[in-house]
């Protein structure tokens, strides 16, 4: 190939004169060529790393040449400069990468980039740095020249090298070790992936253990306001047992993926190494690493980072789980909620990464990040108008958690329905009603909450007696019902305070009505007001107090509070 570089005019920066070339702005454009304000650019590739761009007016005139032209005349000018001497891989390179040079040589307004070597007495030129190439640049010609020396010294020695018997020799025994070295990692990590493997078997087996347990707890008995607190602390017990091998069970699967990827990313990574160290792979490695692993390395970073972070807020939570203190009560509330509030931390991450990761891709794709966010932000509004409910319910969810209004085994009325809470999603709640139905219901419709089971409960007992009984004595054995309950041993915990108040509640014709109030435990104040009510009566009939007529005072119940 001969290379000439004229010396009269602009012809001599773009190649060879006399050379009719047609107008680049009137072409669709080739691969590679981009049109920037008034000049058009293109690459300059070298054993597939793009070294620097060269760039021509956007019209070509007269004998100008068009930049892909020039760009192949300059790429065909290195090759010359890194061929062989024969058609055998070892036979060496024409040019010596030890005494070759390449330099500049001013010319006028131009600079001319050429190579030489010790067996070589004639220079090879290999491009002309024009004004053009100058001002697209923004350096000065001879600036410009000279960054681009050092670019192509560099850029051809290694390739030379690289080219050289020798080194061919030595890539081979480094491609073989590696190859041992990457085998035997990726068997450690097999061996690994299947241990990790056998032990989430053990917890998915574990966690289905828990979960039949906790159905088998539900089927015992009907989930309605008689529910005993004991039977609420037993659902709790059960929910934060399961809650252990959940947790693990994530951590475990957080760290398989962790390792797949880690194995993926290895030999990928090792592919591409390869596929460098030989000019005949280089440019394919290039292409790989430029396009491909850009994305692909884009997706397994992404998915490593989500592993990592899922590994990372497990052994968070495992580890406050294990050094949370407090009063029992509160202290089995947070550890309940745990898991839950672990699996939306990773879910809201994960999210997160991948939206990232999407916009990384379409970008590398050549795709306007700018655009992909207005495209992005129109699908958000459309989405959020038409699954508005659905995102209501996860917010509400996810404010039902971190302000704790109710959690597994409280005893809850949302609007109508009433019972024990079975299940939470940061979507829904899962009821047992009266019925011993298992009611649904969105966090989004949960706008009144009544927590009756919040840190303890009330008795608010009242009874009517007969209108021409002693009040002030019906008041006493009401008061020492209350106390002996509090002190017989069988209701030993039910009742925290005796008779906060007590006293006469209304007077009418049909009766008068006593009331009290009880503060008791979580649960208990249904089996303390049907207990109540039994020894009360059997106190009144044997004290000669008769009953009063059932009218709108005289109703006896328990109105359970949930208040802090």
């Amino acid at each position: 190939m001969l290379f000439v570089c004229t010396n009269a005019g602009s012809a001599r920066g773009q190649g060879l004169p006399g050379v009719p070339a047609p107008s680049a702005s009137a072409l669709a454009l080739p691969a590679g060529v981009r049109q920037e304000g008034l000049y058009l650019t293109a690459p300059i590739w070298l054993d597939g790393a793009a070294l620097f761009r060269i760039a021509t007016p956007a019209t070509v005139t007269g004998d100008q040449m068009s930049v892909e032209a020039r760009a192949q005349f300059i790429e065909a000018a290195l090759a010359q400069l890194e061929s062989l001497r024969g058609n055998e891989p070892d036979s060496g390179t024409v040019y010596d990468p030890k005494t070759l040079h390449v330099r500049v040589q001013p010319d006028g307004p131009q600079a001319i980039i050429l190579a030489v070597d010790a067996h070589h007495s004639n220079p090879i030129p290999i491009l002309t740095v024009t004004s053009v190439d100058a001002k697209y640049q923004g350096e000065p010609t001879t600036a410009l020249a000279q960054q681009w020396q050092r670019t192509l010294q560099k850029a051809l020695v290694q390739g030379l090298v690289k080219r050289q018997p020798a080194t061919v020799a030595r890539n081979l025994r480094d491609l073989w070790h590696a190859a041992i070295v990457f085998a035997l990692i990726t068997i450690v990590l097999a061996v690994m992936l299947r241990a990790f493997r056998k032990r989430e078997a053990m917890l998915i087996e574990q966690v289905e253990a828990d979960e039949r347990a906790i159905d088998e707890a539900q089927a015992q008995g009907e989930a309605s306001e008689d529910a005993s607190a004991s039977r609420r602390l037993h659902f709790m017990g059960l929910a934060i047992r399961a809650a252990d091998p959940t947790l693990s069970l994530a951590i475990v699967r957080s760290t398989r993926g962790l390792m797949f990827w880690a194995i993926v990313l290895l030999w990928f990574g090792a592919l591409v190494w390869a596929l460098s160290l030989f000019p005949q792979t280089t440019p394919l490695g290039a292409i790989i690493f430029h396009r491909a692993t850009r994305i692909a390395f884009t997706w397994i970073a992404a998915a490593l980072l989500v592993r990592t972070v899922g590994i990372g807020v497990g052994q968070f939570a495992r580890s406050y789980r294990s050094h949370t203190h407090g009063r029992g009560e509160e202290n089995a509330r947070r550890l309940v909620r745990v898991p839950t509030v672990a699996h939306t931390v990773v879910a809201i991450a994960t999210f997160v990464v991948y939206f990232v990761a999407i916009l990384t891709t379409l970008s590398l794709m050549g795709i306007s990040t700018g655009s992909v966010l207005t495209i992005g932000g129109l699908v958000a509004l459309a989405v959020s108008l038409a699954a508005q409910n659905l995102v209501r319910d996860f917010l509400n969810g996810f404010l039902v958690l971190v302000e704790d209004q109710y959690v597994v085994g409280d005893y809850v009325i949302i609007g109508k329905r009433s019972g024990i809470v079975e299940h939470m999603s940061l979507r829904s709640a899962q009821l047992r009603d009266n019925a011993g139905n298992l009611v649904t219901i969105p966090h989004g419709l949960a706008t009144d909450v009544v927590n009756c089971s919040r840190n303890w409960s009330r008795v608010d007992y009242r009874i009517a007696i007969d209108a021409k009984a002693d009040s002030e004595r019906a008041m006493e054995i009401l008061r020492r019902t209350v106390d002996e309950l509090a002190a017989d041993r069988a209701w030993h915990g039910a009742i925290t305070e005796p008779v906060e108040w007590i006293g006469v509640d209304a007077v009418s014709a049909d009766g008068i009505v006593l009331r009290a109030s009880v503060k008791t435990a979580p649960l208990r104040q249904f089996e303390v007001q049907r207990e109540l009510n039994a020894r009360m009566v059997e106190a009144l009939r044997r004290a000669g107090i008769a009953l009063g007529t059932h009218d709108a005072y005289a109703v006896s119940g328990a109105a359970p509070t949930g208040l802090q």
